[in-house]
């Protein structure tokens, strides 16, 4: 591969079908496809279309200078002339039917490769269908430590038996309800009246995230892809990080879990590492996906860190603060909202001692 300076003046000369000027595209084209080059300026002289290309073209990746060729490629109408250099001649109708005839087989080749994909991706989709219930490229979402079941129902009448493959490393997980693996977290349930063939994985854990294929033998085998991804549960508990009540108040907290795709198991409260769920004084309401710890008659000794512990999730904790009712033991908070309701009262006060004493002004003038 070489590369070729190339300097030339180029005429064409062609009869124009209409009064109006044909724009043309002068392009250089190697082997490769490359274009370069450009029209410098198209005008019209005598009835006849003159347009000259005194361009320097430089660098074509050309093995050979005589594969370069000087092509034509008009924008608006078909018109036929010659070529006229120093070195090529040659006509551009030709070339005009050529490039036509080219483009067809082009557009008619890919016509035929586009219709057999097509016809080749019906086809596997029908096998599918046939022989699979469940859909192909179906999600599953797990979080960790909890159980996945990847679904893979089979239609009553197929034949063949079932297995499931790790696409990670193609291991081989299971043959009909044999299990093929050391982890023993890895099992078939088969439900058989439905015709599941669904794999159960427990303690889910993030390195179990990935492809995994269910198999089915027939001839020739078919198979569609489950997709399993992994979440971490984490729970929050609303008003975190600091909480401040007043002593003798109720103190509620509430653990919401986030990211969670299964209830949890149990939620421990801990109060400074131990555990408090069954403490004389406190309640504990939980629901699918949050758990509400409720303590009557706060005082001083209910002071410090609070824990929500979900099984497996990701735990929250909050810092309480009981204070008495003196003003100094009052967060600053509270102090800026004692000094608004103090700042209110006061003009109100002002208020009312401004309006009397008007009222009063206006008795005595009358």
């Amino acid at each position: 591969m070489g590369n070729i300076t190339f300097l030339q003046t180029l005429w064409f000369h062609a009869r124009p079908t209409n009064k109006h000027n044909i724009q043309l595209k002068f392009s250089v084209i190697c082997t490769n496809w490359i274009l370069c080059g450009s029209v410098e300026n198209i005008f019209e002289d005598g009835g006849r279309l003159r347009m000259r290309c005194a361009r320097m073209i430089m660098a074509l990746n050309c093995r050979n200078a005589l594969m370069c060729v000087v092509l034509f490629i008009y924008l608006s109408e078909v018109v036929t002339g010659s070529f006229i250099s120093d070195t090529l001649d040659f006509d551009l109708s030709l070339f005009v039917r050529h490039r036509r005839s080219y483009a067809e087989q082009h557009r008619r080749s890919k016509e035929a490769m586009l219709s057999i994909g097509n016809a080749v991706k019906s086809a596997a989709h029908g096998a599918k269908s046939t022989v699979f219930i469940t859909d192909n490229c179906t999600v599953v979402v797990a979080q960790t430590g909890g159980t996945a079941t990847l679904p893979c129902v089979v239609r009553k009448f197929s034949n063949g038996v079932v297995s499931w493959i790790r696409k990670q490393d193609y291991h081989l997980l299971t043959v009909g309800v044999a299990t093929y693996n050391t982890d023993d977290r890895f099992m078939v349930e088969h439900v058989r009246h439905l015709q599941n063939w669904g794999l159960l994985i427990k303690h889910v854990q993030p390195s179990d995230a990935g492809l995994y294929e269910c198999q089915v033998s027939t001839h020739p085998p078919t198979s569609i892809i489950v997709e399993l991804k992994v979440t971490k549960a984490q729970a929050e508990i609303q008003g975190a990080p600091e909480l401040y009540i007043r002593a003798g108040s109720l103190l509620r907290l509430v653990c919401t879990l986030k990211h969670s795709t299964e209830p949890p198991a149990f939620v421990f409260w801990f109060h400074e590492q131990r555990m408090i769920n069954y403490d004389q004084g406190i309640s504990v309401v939980e629901s699918r996906s949050s758990s509400i710890l409720h303590l009557q008659d706060a005082d001083k000794s209910h002071n410090g860190n609070y824990t929500c512990s979900p099984s497996n999730a990701v735990p929250a904790s909050i810092n309480v603060h009981v204070l008495n009712a003196t003003a100094e033991e009052k967060p600053a908070a509270m102090q800026h909202a004692n000094s608004s309701r103090s700042s209110s009262s006061s003009f109100l006060l002002q208020c009312s001692l401004l309006i009397a004493i008007m009222t009063s002004a206006l008795t005595t003038t009358s």
